[in-house]
């Protein structure tokens, strides 16, 4: 995998969005963000996630391969590799934000169930 000079992995340039959550047209919001995402979670291998805030920010921290931490907003997005440990956190009150899931085309059926969060 390819991170950028912060620390923000690069989403490979093959892969095909599947699902997100909330389903579109709503959004996370400070009040409704699940909790399996405020505390240390993975995706499933092969799984790459992208985070879109549309207001207010994010943070978002990465604890693997190495720590790092990233404020998202509306110019921000960030991108979560693979089975790699993470977690989000509202910074104000407004902050909105869905979460994208994408995959290698041809890696293997998507039969994710993602814990607490239900649509």
């Amino acid at each position: 995998t390819i991170h950028g000079a912060d620390g923000m992995p690069i989403l490979p340039s093959d892969v095909v969005k599947y699902s997100q959550v909330p389903k579109a047209g709503t959004q996370f919001t400070a009040q409704t963000i699940p909790s399996g995402l405020l505390k240390q979670h993975t995706t499933k291998k092969g799984t790459w996630g992208v985070i879109r805030v549309s207001t207010g920010k994010l943070e978002y921290t990465i604890h693997e391969p190495r720590s790092s931490v990233h404020v998202l907003d509306s110019e921000t997005v960030g991108v979560i590799e693979p089975t790699m440990l993470h977690q989000v956190k509202g910074l104000t009150d407004d902050v909105q934000f869905v979460v994208e899931f994408w995959r290698v085309p041809g890696t293997g059926v998507v039969d994710e169930k993602r814990e607490g969060l239900d649509e």
